[in-house]
């Protein structure tokens, strides 16, 4: 320890700056972790949060721990680029509603359930696949997810949920494309927020 201290001590003095070993760096797995955390917060919270009170806990975690800007762009494809920059903005954050309402109405509740981290597996382009499940101790089927994530700004980042084989950015991907060349920005923005205005009258009806 000495020594190590007197080497830095020296390099300072010689112009030299002394090499400070620096953290772990984080896996791609910590950032599902703290997705699953405050999934099962909201879960055991449910009933005393409401709907809206599971959404304002999840809106800054979802925001956080997901690149929403470049699966937003990702699932429009080319027609991202005849977009103006408002009609973009006004899309990331309809998508971003639209997401948060999803898992604040479908975590509704707890009864004993929790998350397992099973795997982390490489893949092309700098991507990372964690495998995680969703046990339910009470014999009901566990819920196998696969995260994609990739790194932005030097953070790992969620850019697809495939939920027992289903990939959820193939499913609106697919939906969101065919109505942009179809019917337009404006149709597509307007069904967007009718589905959120529909799921959310449909979780605050559940919940009363």
């Amino acid at each position: 320890m000495k020594r190590a201290l007197i080497g830095a001590i020296l390099a300072i003095f010689a112009g030299i700056a002394p090499v400070i070993p620096s953290a772990a760096a984080e896996q791609p797995s910590s950032t599902v972790e703290r997705l699953h955390n405050t999934l099962l917060a909201v879960m055991k919270e449910a009933e005393a949060l409401g709907f809206g009170g599971r959404y304002q806990k999840l809106l800054p975690v979802i925001s956080e721990e997901f690149d929403l800007p470049f699966v937003a762009h990702y699932t429009l494809g080319s027609s991202w680029d005849e977009l103006s920059g408002e009609q973009q903005h006004q899309f990331i954050e309809t998508f971003r509603e639209l997401s948060v309402v999803d898992y604040a109405r479908n975590f509704d509740g707890y009864s004993g359930q929790h998350f397992t981290i099973e795997e982390e597996t490489p893949l092309p382009r700098g991507r990372v696949r964690v495998r995680s499940k969703l046990i339910d101790p009470n014999g009901g089927s566990s819920v196998v997810f696969d995260y994609l994530l990739h790194k932005a700004d030097n953070q790992w980042q969620i850019v697809n949920v495939i939920a027992n084989g289903v990939s959820d950015l193939a499913v609106k991907r697919a939906e969101y494309r065919h109505i942009i060349k179809a019917e337009g920005f404006d149709s597509l923005l307007s069904k967007l927020k009718e589905k959120i205005a529909l799921y959310c009258q449909q979780a605050e009806a559940s919940s009363s």
